[in-house]
């Protein structure tokens, strides 16, 4: 069964069409003037929560209250988790703060996320085929293995920084004795897409992440207890693995020449059909992010994202003239014997099907073309569907009725009037003077 992370609240929803426009992989309809989200398209990118007017989409993410199943509560706040602190917050104070809400402790993801760019970098040294596909934003992988099926061997196949993190704090507290299934493991995250990530990795046999938790939700508690931090917290300068946050994503880090940043699900999706079509093959590695701005731009975030990258920028500044003034730190030998390459294939999930039987697929794809032909062609989405085709494939596949396209609404209507009106002449009897 495939978990989904985005959910429709139907009592909310006005039928305005806004959302259908804005899906990447045309996975919404509406019908009765309610929105429906069709799940095997769906990949949970959050583009149709940030868009919705009525608030009818919604991140269905852990409970809370899930923490206290585990004596050892582990916090894993995503880099962007900073950022929405625009009054001058201090990283300590917010990171203090996790521990007066609930968690026994915190490890940041951006430290992880060093160690990813590291290995990247590695990776990226041997002859692959190119471009490489960065795989950091589970949105973009599953985009891949709906719609471009064909890029899936582009895709980088290392886990993400969040992935590494849970691992490298699972067996940390393994070495102390502290059994797996005592330590819950919480991601703190900018897009409803971690969560599916976490239920359903890809890549992955499994993920050692036990929840993920908004970070609009984390943000409301940890502003309620900012002003009384419990705990002192010593931190380890991350500045690069604080950048991942950003449109850039970690491809600073990296230093890969010949390489290009992409964020934008649309923008995304341009620069896919490039690599497809054989036009980026100098390109040799892409960073590709699903929200506009980076993860500052994701759809449970708190802050504007403009606003969000300055304060970034500002923290990461202060990151950057703490490491010049200490000893830098030694490497972390445990994060190092750490796998982190995926142990499973990623596989194609078209979304384009129609039939199992070939036979029948062919027939339905030419009625699907006749009735394409017919239409207005103009994607105005008054059917409820995003485009012409999406509804024609509708149609054929029963999902749908041809009148409900106004414009084939209104010709049918003529011609149900002229055939009245030629009817009415063959059988009114005629009057004679």
């Amino acid at each position: 069964m495939y978990s989904h992370s985005v959910a429709l609240e139907s009592e909310k929803c006005i039928g305005c069409t806004d959302c259908i426009k804005r899906c990447p992989t045309e996975a919404i309809r509406v019908r009765d003037s309610k929105a429906k989200i069709i799940k095997d398209r769906c990949i949970d990118c959050g583009n149709c929560i940030a868009v919705c007017r009525n608030g009818a989409k919604k991140a269905v993410m852990d409970n809370f209250s899930m923490i206290y199943k585990y004596p050892y509560r582990v916090a894993l706040p995503a880099p962007s988790l900073y950022a929405q602190f625009s009054k001058g917050e201090s990283v300590e104070d917010i990171l203090a703060s996790m521990y007066a809400i609930g968690f026994t402790d915190v490890f940041e993801v951006s430290q992880a996320a060093e160690y990813i760019a590291a290995y990247t970098r590695k990776y990226m040294q041997q002859d692959r085929i190119y471009p490489v596909i960065s795989s950091a934003c589970p949105v973009i992988v599953r985009l891949i293995q709906r719609r471009f099926p064909a890029l899936i061997d582009h895709i980088l196949p290392i886990m993400s920084p969040m992935e590494l993190a849970a691992r490298y704090v699972k067996t940390s507290y393994g070495t102390k004795g502290i059994e797996e299934d005592q330590v819950g493991v919480f991601f703190i995250s900018p897009c409803p897409a971690k969560a599916t990530d976490i239920h359903k990795p890809k890549g992955l046999e499994r993920s050692y992440v036990d929840g993920a938790f908004s970070m609009q939700e984390i943000y409301l508690k940890v502003v309620h207890d900012m002003q009384h931090p419990t705990k002192q917290i010593k931190r380890k300068p991350t500045p690069g693995g604080m950048s991942w946050a950003t449109r850039n994503g970690g491809i600073g880090d990296i230093g890969i020449d010949n390489h290009i940043a992409v964020d934008g699900i649309e923008r995304v999706i341009d620069v896919l059909e490039k690599v497809e079509d054989g036009t980026l093959s100098k390109i040799h590695y892409v960073e590709a992010l699903a929200c506009t701005g980076g993860c500052l731009g994701g759809a449970l975030t708190i802050e504007n994202p403009f606003v969000s990258r300055h304060t970034l920028k500002k923290l990461i500044e202060v990151e950057e003239k703490v490491a010049h003034t200490s000893n830098p730190e030694p490497p972390n030998t445990l994060m190092e014997r750490i796998p982190y390459n995926y142990n499973v294939s990623i596989v194609p999930k078209p979304v384009f099907s129609l039939d199992e039987d070939i036979g029948t697929a062919i027939e339905m794809m030419e009625k699907i073309e006749t009735l394409y032909s017919k239409l207005p062609q103009i994607d105005c989405g008054s059917c409820g569907a995003p485009t012409c085709r999406c509804f024609a494939e509708d149609v054929v596949k029963g999902y749908a009725h041809v009148e409900d396209c106004v414009f084939m609404l209104r010709k049918r209507i003529k011609e149900l009037s002229e055939a009245m009106f030629e009817l009415t002449q063959k059988i009114l009897p005629t009057t004679k003077d």
